[in-house]
């Protein structure tokens, strides 16, 4: 049905367009027929051109580059190594400190009273050990002379030998005795006379006798004299032994309870000095406080960084990198810096130090207090170059150098499924070749095996 009414309404159409053209005036002559209207092109579409690279010969840099702020080289954070609540703080921040000086410390009145009174009995115990110092020097003097006189005294007896003089009594005795027997001879010779008393046989014998007892009683006494001479002898090289077992045992020193005494008193005050140390955060060099989050009595937890000095007198550049970056470089490797505020300006400089285990600097007490960061000295001074502490720094470091090598750009390589290559353009055809790949810059990469110099190469 509708189809129907469709074929009528159509041919319809085409009788009125017939009817129309009939009662057009005869007389006059036909328009020109209507030119039909020209169909709008569709576009080709246009296939993108790719950029062609041609292998050039030349210098090939593969850099680092990284940001980082000027810090000072020497920094420290400092914090409290036992719990407690601030009791005083002494600094501000920017304030400039000096070595040794106390910028904070805790709620410490009893320890400080402790530390007082271990003070005193310590130097009580001191006092008590140099009186028995200086007695003991003395008793040693004392001791030491003594040992001297009882040597002296026994050079003196050894002196009084009489040893020498039994030789000549007994000599005097053997005169005495011949003298004494001859006298005899001649006295029996006489004897059967009456007046025998009265002879000088008589009178001779009578004094050889006394003689021989005079001899004999002198010889007796230096025997005697002997004996007390080596008993003597023997007491005096006693008297020397104990001269000098005195001394030795004044040698020994003085009573160690009393050395007990004062050691025991040192630790005590050592171990209240530690424990205050503990309570406070010195100084631990001349600088300036950076920063200070301590409120007085507000309670701090302890290890917990709460200070930080610094050195502003020598700046530097500190990063913090990743361990793929640390991978590459090397300390004293050469650096440039460029400043953020200072874009056109270049610096010389160098690695100084890199963290543990990539260098040797860093490495402190505890793996908390390890320094991470990457430390690069600059030639020229803060004075100089113009540089602060905070400013934000560009630095570069040139890990390789080549010369003279192929290079293209490395939009010409492509990477696929571990396979790197390039599409060479010969003529109208393509092809693709393997390459080796050397060193990588930024907007050159070394190409050491598959190209020759001047090919064109199409990129991606």
């Amino acid at each position: 049905m509708v189809r129907r009414a469709a074929r009528l309404a159509a041919m319809m159409i085409i009788a009125v367009m017939v009817t129309g053209c009939a009662l057009l005036p005869t007389g006059r002559s036909r328009a020109p027929a209507r030119e039909e209207p020209t169909p709008t092109p569709i576009p080709t579409p246009v296939v993108p051109t790719k950029p062609t690279y041609r292998v050039q010969r030349g210098e090939v840099i593969k850099k680092l580059t990284f940001t980082g702020r000027i810090a000072p080289v020497l920094e420290k954070e400092l914090y409290f190594r036992t719990s407690g609540r601030v009791r005083h703080v002494y600094v501000q921040r920017n304030d400039f400190v000096k070595a040794g000086q106390i910028l904070a410390d805790l709620e410490i009145d009893d320890l400080e009273r402790e530390l007082t009174a271990a003070q005193l009995e310590l130097e009580r115990a001191q006092v008590r050990l140099e009186a028995a110092e200086r007695e003991l020097q003395n008793a040693i003097r004392r001791a030491e002379i003594n040992l001297e006189i009882a040597k002296l005294n026994l050079e003196i007896a050894k002196a009084h030998d009489p040893t020498p003089r039994k030789a000549q009594a007994q000599a005097d005795l053997e005169r005495a005795q011949v003298e004494l027997q001859r006298a005899q001879e001649e006295y029996n010779a006489i004897a059967w006379r009456n007046d025998r008393a009265a002879t000088k046989q008589a009178a001779a014998l009578q004094q050889a006798t006394l003689n021989y007892q005079k001899a004999k009683a002198t010889y007796d006494l230096i025997m005697q004299d002997i004996a007390a001479y080596q008993y003597e002898i023997a007491i005096k090289e006693r008297q020397v032994e104990l001269a000098q077992l005195a001394l030795d045992e004044l040698n020994r020193g003085v009573d160690p309870l009393l050395k007990n005494d004062v050691e025991r008193a040192l630790l005590k005050v050592q171990k209240l000095e530690a424990a205050i140390a503990d309570a406070q955060i010195i100084a631990p060099f001349d600088g300036q406080v950076l920063s200070i989050t301590l409120t007085e009595g507000r309670p701090v937890d302890a290890f917990k960084p709460v200070v930080v000095v610094a050195d502003p007198s020598e700046l530097e550049v500190s990063a913090d990198l990743t361990s793929t970056q640390l991978q590459d470089l090397a300390e004293g490797m050469p650096a440039t810096v460029v400043l953020v505020s200072r874009p056109g300006e270049e610096l010389k400089g160098y690695i100084r130090r890199l963290p543990y285990p990539y260098g040797g600097g860093g490495r402190t007490g505890t793996f908390d207090e390890e320094d991470k960061s990457t430390r690069i000295a600059l030639e020229a001074s803060a004075a100089e170059a113009g540089y602060e502490m905070g400013d934000l720094a560009r630095v570069t470091v040139v890990l390789e150098r080549k010369e003279d090598v192929l290079w293209l750009p490395p939009q010409a390589v492509r990477i696929f499924e571990g396979r790197t290559f390039v599409v060479v353009k010969e003529g109208e055809a393509q092809r693709r070749v393997d390459v080796k790949v050397g060193i990588k810059g930024e907007d050159r990469w070394e190409i050491e095996e598959g190209l020759t110099e001047g090919q064109i190469v199409i990129g991606q």
